[in-house]
């Protein structure tokens, strides 16, 4: 198979859209290999294998063909365009993780990640860029991906302590009392400003 992960390629483009439409128009095989393409589904070209190889890598299908979850999912027709782009986050990791809306990147940033990531240039450039595009061409990314924030996480063996906070007031109060004030009276003011003023204390 052509390439690694995440910079797979296919020889002909019209082989990875063929054998999406299988899979949503025909039947769940026990296993999907190539002798099963050519046989059943009567596409003889070797190079369709290479495509097996990106399902893998979508996670369609494990390491012995077996179809799974996300293979299912894919031949449930309100589901089949979400479920691809699930598949397509897995096959290409590093860019996803690189550029979370890599489906909408332009055609030369697209190139020149390749590019850099791979040093490949030419025909073999533009088979990864074009089986990426012919991808995400048959997928719809909305809503797929997108983190989801979660709630704060206890600590643990720790309690969760609640602060409650009141809002306070202060006041400055100045009192004059004349030095021939009374003692009964003088003692009357205070008491009165406990009263009044510190009805809590």
């Amino acid at each position: 198979m052509p390439g690694t992960k995440g910079f797979r390629y296919v020889y002909s483009q019209s082989q990875i859209t063929k054998i999406l439409e299988k899979i949503k128009t025909t039947g769940r095989p026990e296993k999907l290999t190539f002798p099963y393409i050519r046989d059943t589904w009567l596409l003889k070209n070797a190079q369709y294998s290479d495509v097996l190889v990106i399902l893998k890598d979508m996670e369609f299908i494990d390491n012995s063909g077996t179809p799974i979850s996300l293979y299912a999912e894919y031949q449930n027709p309100p589901l089949a365009k979400q479920a691809l782009a699930k598949g397509i986050r897995n096959a290409y990791p590093e860019l996803f993780k690189a550029y979370p809306n890599a489906q909408e990147l332009p055609k030369e940033q697209l190139e020149g990640y390749f590019r850099q990531q791979t040093g490949k240039a030419g025909s073999v450039l533009d088979k990864m860029l074009s089986t990426f595009r012919t991808l995400c061409d048959n997928a719809n990314f909305a809503g797929v991906g997108i983190a989801k924030a979660e709630p704060p996480k206890k600590l643990e063996g720790k309690e969760e302590h609640r602060v409650r906070v009141e809002p306070r007031i202060q006041l400055t109060i100045e009192i004059h009392i004349a030095a021939d004030t009374p003692d009964d009276k003088i003692k009357k003011i205070f008491e009165n400003m406990k009263t009044y003023l510190l009805p809590n204390e």
